[in-house]
């Protein structure tokens, strides 16, 4: 009869640790997303020249969006190599959206086309 009590306690016991874990949708990795840096090689460009802009953000399982108001943007991920034509003289805004599952981070960059002289 003490047996089948000490199996009892130590059953309650396991069962009673078991349901003391940390939540799962607070350890799931995704959390915040946070863009530290967006910078371009060159911010200043005549038309036709490419240049690099690359983020930097912080998160898990990070996806990467990219736009621009006007020029191509070329490629994915944290870098992009953006021009523009002489359609797309002045400022251009280029946005990047770093997002995961649960979060999001937008920053914008600011690129001068010059037009041909």
């Amino acid at each position: 009869m003490m047996t089948k009590i000490l199996y009892s306690v130590i059953l309650l016991v396991a069962i009673l640790a078991s349901s003391c874990t940390k939540n799962d949708s607070e350890s799931d990795g995704t959390g915040n997303v946070t863009i530290e840096s967006l910078i371009a090689d060159d911010t200043v460009l005549n038309v036709w020249v490419p240049t690099k802009i690359m983020v930097t953000a912080t998160g898990e399982g990070l996806v990467y969006n990219w736009e621009a108001d006007h020029g191509e943007l070329n490629g994915s991920g944290s870098q992009i190599e953006y021009m523009a034509g002489t359609c797309c003289t002045g400022i251009n805004t280029i946005t990047c959206t770093v997002a995961n599952s649960t979060n999001s981070d937008s920053k914008q960059i600011k690129i001068r086309i010059l037009p041909f002289k």
